[in-house]
């Protein structure tokens, strides 16, 4: 704790590696700084770092050094649960991928040379990103990852990466303070003290065979031609030009020459070499099998079930790999978005233009940058960096406008108020609900926006689908009446003064509106709110024979062909043609039929300091703000979001307080349990949050101080209900409970009941 007072409030802590929580073939010098795998080894190289990390916090790394006896690479991740030495797997991939709460991320193996810098982080997106200093991003979406909760980080020293070293964090203008040579390992590194270590010397001397054995180039040495096909039920070889195109989408031919097999090995290290020669396909997940090709170009399933046998089968033929589901192709030239959403591996999206051209477009076209952040690279820039500087840009600090608001016509009090052309959206808004006496010291602001976005979604008309996957309306009455445009407008107006966004469009219908390319294949055809359009988009997926296509057509050509895709009636058309026109069609509904309705919607956005203009050119960061990607708040992460206000200890008033607090610590206990058995009767972190600060959760610039507990006095007669202050953001408990349960219909009926803001 002295080392950080010094370093001061800039700092983000020093940087080591955990000593308690290394694999068995790890070891850590200079400091904590440095991790070193045994490579005898390619496995049992996972190694923490000492600390949490925060989101949006850059970790930089270098490539020490590496060994090219071993396939695979380097695999970085984060994890919101708490580790445990006596619980570390030999290697992060399948085990702790598989894992809820982890997110692992297998590196490029191109990028893991001696020397290379890596910076890798998580934003408040939930997507990964990788890159080399300079270089491309990679991006990986984190599923199932908790960021209202510590974020842990390991690194996996995995097949040929065998150490790494740690250089530094940064977040934003912080980054983290050097380690201090008196401490070394033992002054920071607080998470390794908190883990006993209890590996015995069996454990240490414990060393599987197929683990460390080497390949070495002896008379057992095979290196076969792999060839990896994308469909499950392909019964010919690729042709000459389908072929390419596989290899170029990360499939066909492996992309680097591998160093071959050793026909001793077992099945499984047979599998995990595979998998290793096609780092941008899940394989391990869809698993896969062997066939090779007859003079007739027919591909035959090989029934081998060692090494040496399929050797033997194989003859000199190429080894195809065929899977047990379809491949959906990554196209890394085109920039899908399942690689983005959805993909369990890396996938590059479009390198970015240079910073220099970056600027030129940003500062001509949209001008919500500030001087200061043109001086740094615009890369650098994460979510609540943009909308800071996008506040500093256009808002005022200290200028007012008033907004008379009707608790029951929230949406038509904000139409009122900016139908007016010279409306001051960049004045900071003083709501005022009508009938009640709260002053607007951000409580009724906060709960103003909150209630304005809900019913954006539900009351304006121009959405229709479920909940996260709304598409727009094709309604020309509400384009005339300019009901998109007043959307995007209000949209803008919420998020520019610290309020909620939109997050409920479909992901795929938000990347096609950020001009980025999207693969359909994948598009679940129940989303569309529209029967009969599911109907046709069902046949057309359920298409298997030829057969199927005829009567597709004979059924739907004409529709298809409305929907732009006049070739489903050419004579070339095939099967293999059907994730092409299913692609097609899905586009067609959900995002060029109703092209004018989003250019009028984005046109509203842009109407308040070219807001559009900046989410899709940060259209990643930004996701959370458009898209459903929410996280349900955790007991650990809502109680650590209040402060207590505490009488003087040793007093009867304090007593009292701690003894309401350990029943409040029990009721937050049954709300994570959900024990109360009548959904009605359930209460919800997010309702009381809504109930003690006017928001459902935390702003996207986090709230100005800290929610507070207070206490009052219980009256001797009847029973004064908990209550809140959303302007302090207090929320009022009385010192006196008979227990939890007590409490928690105390606190129950106090938040049902309170149907007028401020009131108790």
């Amino acid at each position: 704790m002295k080392h950080d007072r010094m370093c001061g409030s800039r700092c983000l802590g020093p940087m080591t590696f955990s000593v308690g929580l290394t694999g068995q073939c790890v070891t850590l010098s200079q400091g904590g700084q440095l991790a070193s795998r045994d490579t005898s080894s390619f496995m049992n190289g996972l190694v923490f770092l000492s600390r949490t990390v925060k989101v949006d916090e850059k970790l930089c790394i270098r490539i020490e050094d590496r060994n090219s006896s071993w396939d695979g690479a380097l695999r970085v991740g984060f994890t919101s649960n708490c580790p445990q030495r006596n619980s570390l797997p030999p290697a992060s991939i399948p085990d702790l991928r598989d894992t809820r709460g982890y997110c692992v991320v297998p590196v490029p193996e191109d990028l893991c040379r001696c020397g290379v810098e890596l910076q890798f982080w998580i934003n408040y997106a939930g997507m990964v990103i990788v890159q080399e200093n300079g270089g491309e991003k990679y991006y990986l979406k984190a599923e199932g990852l908790n960021l209202n909760n510590p974020l842990w980080v390991f690194i996996d020293l995995y097949g040929s990466t065998s150490a790494v070293r740690l250089l530094r964090s940064r977040r934003g203008s912080r980054s983290s303070c050097p380690v201090c040579p008196v401490d070394g390992m033992s002054g920071s590194n607080w998470l390794g003290r908190s883990v006993e270590r209890q590996t015995s010397e069996e454990e240490h001397s414990y060393n599987h065979k197929t683990e460390t054995r080497k390949v070495q180039k002896t008379s057992s040495y095979w290196k076969p031609s792999l060839f990896l096909v994308q469909h499950a039920n392909q019964t010919t070889i690729p042709s000459r030009r389908e072929c390419s195109e596989l290899t170029r989408a990360g499939l066909g031919v492996p992309a680097q020459e591998s160093r071959g097999v050793d026909v001793h090995w077992t099945w499984q290290e047979l599998n995990r070499f595979i998998c290793s020669s096609y780092p941008l396909v899940d394989l391990d997940g869809i698993d896969f099998h062997f066939a090779k090709a007859d003079k007739y170009g027919r591909l035959w399933r090989l029934q081998s079930n060692t090494l040496k046998k399929l050797k033997k089968e194989l003859a000199n033929n190429v080894l195809y790999i065929v899977p047990m589901t379809d491949i959906v192709l990554n196209q890394i030239a085109t920039h899908t978005i399942s690689s983005v959403m959805n993909a369990n591996t890396f996938s590059p999206l479009h390198s970015p233009p240079p910073v220099a051209q970056q600027r030129h477009r940003l500062t001509s076209t949209s001008s919500f940058l500030s001087d200061s952040s043109r001086n740094s690279s615009v890369e650098d820039m994460d979510f609540s960096s943009l909308l800071r500087e996008f506040q500093h840009m256009h808002l005022s600090g200290s200028e007012h406008v008033s907004v008379l608001a009707s608790r029951n016509k929230v949406l038509q009090s904000a139409k009122d108020s900016v139908s007016n052309s010279n409306f001051p959206w960049t004045k900071i808004p003083l709501v005022t609900f009508v009938g009640e006496e709260a002053i607007d010291c951000g409580g009724p602001r906060r709960e103003f926006f909150r209630i304005l976005m809900m019913e954006v979604q539900s009351s304006l008309g121009i959405f229709e689908g479920q909940p996260g996957h709304l598409f727009f309306t094709y309604d020309q009455m509400a384009l005339e009446e300019q009901k998109y445009e007043l959307a995007g407008k209000l949209i803008a107006w919420s998020v520019a003064h610290g309020g909620p966004g939109l997050k409920s469009l479909d992901p795929c219908l938000y990347q096609l509106m950020c001009t980025q390319e999207c693969q359909l294949v994948d598009f679940d055809w129940r989303l569309i709110p529209d029967a009969d359009i599911q109907e046709k988009l069902q046949k057309i997926s359920s298409c298997k024979t030829t057969e199927d296509l005829q009567r597709l057509q004979s059924e739907h050509g004409d529709w298809i062909c409305e929907c732009g895709f006049p070739g489903i009636y050419r004579r070339e058309i095939s099967i293999r043609d059907v994730p092409k026109i299913y692609s097609y069609v899905v586009r067609h509904y959900v995002y060029l039929r109703t092209s004018n309705m989003i250019n009028q919607f984005t046109k509203g956005l842009n109407a308040y300091g070219q807001f559009w203009d900046m989410v899709r050119t940060h259209w990643v960061e930004f996701l959370p703000i458009f898209t459903n990607m929410h996280e349900p708040l955790s007991r650990s992460t809502f109680r650590d979001l209040f402060q207590i206000h505490w009488s003087k200890s040793g007093t009867k008033k304090r007593e009292a307080e701690e003894e309401t607090i350990r029943y409040w610590e029990l009721v937050l206990k049954m709300i994570e349990d959900k024990k109360p058995k009548a959904p009605q009767n359930e209460l919800h972190f997010e309702e009381i949050l809504a109930f003690v600060t006017g928001a459902d959760e935390v702003p996207p610039l986090g709230f100005s101080h800290k929610p507070s507990i207070d206490f009052y006095q219980s009256e001797q007669r009847g029973c004064r209900l908990p209550y809140a202050n959303t302007c302090i953001m207090g929320l009022f408990l009385p010192r006196v409970v008979k227990d939890e349960v007590d409490l928690y219909r105390m606190l129950l009926r106090a938040i049902r009941d309170s149907a007028v803001f401020g009131r108790t």
